[in-house]
């Protein structure tokens, strides 16, 4: 028996009419899309964390070697 807290009531699915169930399903999947859209965030966040952190990397080897063949 799911329940569903809306402004600090709890109301039991079971005791939903149907109009009250599909706005139900709906809240479901709106629930479940911004978790799917939050852990895409996650997932590019560090995606771009890694490419900048690429990025730097790359440009301290690129410094390095121009140093060494300034100093040849």
């Amino acid at each position: 028996m799911p329940k569903l807290k809306i402004n600090e009531t709890e109301y039991y699915t079971d005791d939903f009419n149907e109009e009250q169930m599909s706005m139900y399903r709906e809240i479901s999947v709106a629930r479940e899309e911004m978790n799917r859209m939050q852990y895409l965030m996650q997932v590019l966040d560090e995606r771009c964390n890694m490419l900048g952190g690429m990025i730097v990397e790359i440009a301290k080897q690129t410094e390095e070697a121009d140093e060494a063949q300034t100093s040849e």
